[in-house]
Formats: C-alpha cells, sequence, structure tokens
C-alpha cells in the first residue's frame, strides 16, 4: 500500500536540514518509533550542511514542500505493536521528538546523529505538517433506536398500522456516516421466537407500512427494531412494545373476504369463465372481489387442494410509500390485491392465477409492494394471451413473501399497472386509476480509501499537529524519495 502519512518541514535548501525522530501510537500512552539511520561522520555546524542520502527514517529529511514518507508496516515487527499495545489499524498520534544535534542521541543501530547544532535562533526541527495519506477510524455502531409508535400495550390497532420508530442516531454521523437498513422483528411472545414478520430493508428506515394481511384480529403483538450503519454495524436491539389489533373483524362470515368487498348475491360476474356465477363458488381455492379502485373485480385460486387462501382483499395503492428503485405506478387499472395463502409445507413454490375483470393494456405489468425492496416489477408474472389473467409464482420465505419468513404463510400485495399515468392511452379501461402517486429519487454518492475491515474512511485525529497545505506537497513525495534514496 505504500506510505501512509509524510512530515513536511521548513527547510530552505536541500542541506540545511533539522531532524526528529517520529513515533506514533493507537492510544496516545505507548508509542512505537520508526527506525532510523545517520550515517553523518562528523559534527555540523549550525548552519552545516547535511547529505541527505546519509540519512533515513527521520523527519526533516526534505526541504520545505517536499515531505518526509512513513509507512505505518514498517513498525509491524516492533514488540509494542506484536503485544497489541499499538494497534497499526487504529492510529491516532503522531509524535516528533527533535534530535538535539549534539551527538547525545543515536540511531538505532547505535550510531551517533549529527545535525546542525548549536542553532541560536530554531528550536530545531521547525514542523510545517503531517500529511495523513490512509486515514481510519474505528466504527462505532448505531444508538439504540426506540419504537414510537404503536405506543407500548397500545388497543384497538387497526391491521394495516404503519410502525414507527427514531430518528437515526451514530456517533460517526459527522463524518458521513448513515442510516444503512432496519431490521423490523413482529412476534407474538417476548422471546421472539414465534415471529409474524422478520425483515431488514433498506427502503423501511424508520417507518414500515404493514400489509392489511399480516395480522390477525383481536391478537396481542411484540416488536422491536435494529439499526445499521454504512458499514452495517448493528445497534443494540430496542426494547420491544406490545400492542393488540382490533376485536372486531370485516370478515363477519369469514369466508376470506372483508364484507364490504364481497361479490353482491346476484352478481353474475364469472371471471374463470367456467359458466358459474363467481359468488357461488368462493372456496379455499377460488376468491373474488370487487376492487376499492376502479369499477372492477378480481379474483385468485390455487390448484393445490392442500393450499389455503386465507384472505383476500383489495387495497388502494396510495396506502403504500413511494420507495425503492422502481416508482409506484402511476396508474393501476384495478388497485392492488393483498392476500394472506398458507402453504402445503413451509418453504415450497407455489403458483397463483391472477383474474381481471378488464384486460390489462398493452405495456401494464405487475407491481409488488414489500418493505424490504419497496415497488418493484414482478418479472415472474406471465399475463394471458387476453391479458385477463395471470400467473404468478410465489416461494415461501423468499424475496416475494413480505413476511420475510419461511413459515408456510405467503403474504403479498400486489397489481397491475404502468409507469404512465395512462391519460394518454386509447386502450385504457373505462374504470382507470383514481390516483396518481408522485415520487422522488435520491442518489448517495460514496467513495472508498484503504481500509480495514469493520472500519470507515473517516479523519485521523494528529495530536498538536496543524495540518496546513497537504496537498500539493504530497503530491511531490515519491520523486523526492527516489532522488535521494541510498
Amino acid at each position: 500500500m505504500g506510505w501512509d502519512f509524510a512530515v513536511f518541514e521548513n527547510s530552505f535548501s536541500d542541506t540545511f536540514l533539522e531532524l526528529a525522530f517520529v513515533e506514533v501510537s493507537s492510544d496516545g500512552m505507548t508509542f512505537a518509533r520508526f527506525n532510523n539511520d545517520s550515517l553523518t561522520p562528523n559534527p555540523v555546524g549550525g548552519f552545516g550542511s547535511l547529505d541527505p542520502t546519509d540519512i533515513d527514517g527521520f523527519a526533516g529529511k526534505y526541504r520545505q514542500a517536499y515531505g518526509t514518507p512513513f509507512d505505518l508496516s514498517d513498525l509491524a515487527t516492533r514488540n509494542e505493536v506484536i503485544s497489541g499495545a499499538v494497534d497499526l489499524s487504529a492510529i491516532t498520534h503522531v509524535r516528533l521528538v527533535d534530535v538535539v544535534g549534539d551527538a547525545s542521541d543515536f540511531d538505532t543501530s547505535g550510531h551517533v546523529i549529527y545535525d546542525p547544532y548549536p542553532t541560536n535562533q530554531s528550536a530545531g526541527l521547525d514542523l510545517d505538517a503531517v500529511g495523513v495519506r490512509y486515514e481510519s477510524r474505528v466504527n462505532v455502531a448505531p444508538d439504540q433506536p426506540f419504537p414510537v409508535f404503536p405506543t407500548d400495550n397500545a388497543v384497538n390497532v387497526p391491521l394495516n398500522p404503519t410502525l414507527t420508530a427514531s430518528p437515526f442516531s451514530d456517533p460517526d454521523t459527522p463524518n458521513g456516516d448513515f442510516h444503512y437498513q432496519t431490521r423490523w422483528q413482529i412476534s407474538e411472545n417476548t422471546a421472539f421466537t414465534d415471529l409474524v414478520l422478520d425483515v431488514t430493508s433498506p427502503t423501511s428506515l424508520t417507518t414500515l407500512v404493514l400489509s392489511a394481511t399480516l395480522l390477525q384480529t383481536g391478537t396481542t403483538y411484540f416488536w422491536r427494531i435494529q439499526y445499521f450503519d454504512s458499514q452495517n454495524a448493528a445497534s443494540g436491539w430496542s426494547q420491544s412494545f406490545s400492542f393488540t389489533t382490533t376485536a372486531t373483524s370485516n370478515d363477519t362470515n369469514g369466508n376470506g373476504i372483508p364484507d364490504d368487498q364481497e361479490l353482491d348475491p346476484s352478481s353474475t360476474v364469472d371471471l374463470n369463465d367456467d359458466g358459474i356465477p363467481d359468488v357461488d363458488q368462493i372456496t379455499d381455492q377460488y376468491k373474488v372481489l370487487n376492487t376499492v379502485v376502479g369499477d372492477g373485480q378480481v379474483g385468485i385460486s390455487v390448484a393445490n387442494p392442500n393450499v389455503v387462501i386465507e384472505y383476500l382483499e383489495a387495497t388502494d395503492p396510495d396506502q403504500f410509500p413511494d420507495t425503492g428503485d422502481t416508482a409506484a405506478p402511476q396508474d393501476t387499472i384495478l388497485g392492488l390485491i393483498d392476500f394472506r395463502i398458507r402453504v402445503q409445507n413451509s418453504g415450497d413454490a407455489q403458483s397463483i392465477t391472477v383474474y381481471l375483470s378488464e384486460p390489462a393494456p398493452s405495456g401494464y405489468q405487475w407491481y409488488k409492494y414489500g418493505p424490504v425492496k419497496g415497488w418493484y416489477v414482478f418479472s415472474d408474472a406471465v399475463f394471458s394471451s387476453d391479458r385477463r389473467s395471470l400467473a404468478i409464482t410465489l416461494t415461501d420465505g423468499d424475496a416475494g413473501d413480505t413476511d420475510g419468513l419461511t413459515n408456510g404463510i405467503l403474504i403479498d400485495p400486489g397489481g397491475a399497472g404502468t409507469a404512465d399515468d395512462g391519460s394518454e392511452s386509447a386502450d385504457k379501461p373505462k374504470s382507470g386509476s383514481s390516483g396518481i402517486n408522485g415520487g422522488s429519487a435520491m442518489c448517495f454518492i460514496t467513495t472508498a480509501g484503504s481500509r480495514v475491515a469493520g472500519q470507515m474512511p473517516i479523519p485521523m485525529t494528529i495530536a498538536a499537529l496543524a495540518l496546513l497545505f497537504i496537498c500539493p506537497a504530497v503530491l511531490r513525495i515519491r520523486t523526492r524519495r527516489c532522488r535521494h534514496a541510498k
């Protein structure tokens, strides 16, 4: 990796050189000194000259604006480093000890060191600056977050609350650290061994909108959060809060469809074209409902009799935030559906057929929303030739399953939509979309220098030294060093 820092002295010539020993420390108490050599054969007068090729390992070897480089790896075999008293990956101090020059100091090999002496108008080494090439500090984990909403012991909480946590706090924030992701957990017990949600999200950082199909009525849940910084260092878990969902069910007949979204008993809608009105064949494997966006219906079916569609609900896409690499759909023909399906075995892949009362216009795709990725286009959706149905395959515990758990339950909000608002589309169906979601994009640019595992690039403290005019001088270091190399 080469040199790590350079020391600049203000000598006015190539040969009037005032020297100093160079030492480093990771705690300000124990220092390791760089090896050095002095082959200057005779005493040097107050304004005498030294041959730079006769000295090495000292600050002050080069004239003003040409720094003397030092490589921390040269100290790897020093006892202070081997014992752990000096941590070369976490240097915080550079100490310069002036060489008097009167033959009272000795180099690493025991040779007498000479430099200008006596100097009536100088105190020895005249430091200009220390330039740091590779900067590092041990990363500090984020502060412990705090759950905000629902408040502890809250009751009558709706089935789709927005969990809210405290703002991100980290001692390294002034140095460029940031909130990278958040882990959210919901459990039915305080030990968090009976989880209903476990997701780690870079998009849902301090708020998490829950799917309406995740929670059950009249149930007490416990939730907590954990923050991660840009180095993926984890905070401690927050304390856990409890809340109890509303005891009032929106599905009084227990058929897995909200009462206000059920088909009218006289409905003749037949989305699967089997000649039987859908209202007469609502089962555990087939459900149809009226949508809340557009004047239409959507249904889903599974072929396996051992798989159960426990719940199906129509939702408005506006309830979910516009987060993720893909913008929220600007137009949906029938809004979203949100379902909970119990598969036969945990981890199973399940094929699901979705039926639409209106054909999806050309260019419309199947959009999904999840707490980890935000909005995204589900590329595995296959539309039928008439675009009135589509097949999707989801795997329990994989990315498309929004509870983040391999638990035999699939939770999935999604709908047919497009990135365009549809206002100029000739084949836009009459039901259309009543809402258009706006969005913005944020670009994060990161830079990385040399770093040690578990550390982040931020300024290294140089005790009692002013870092002045470093850049132009550092650029000249290598050329100058080669000229005088022994």
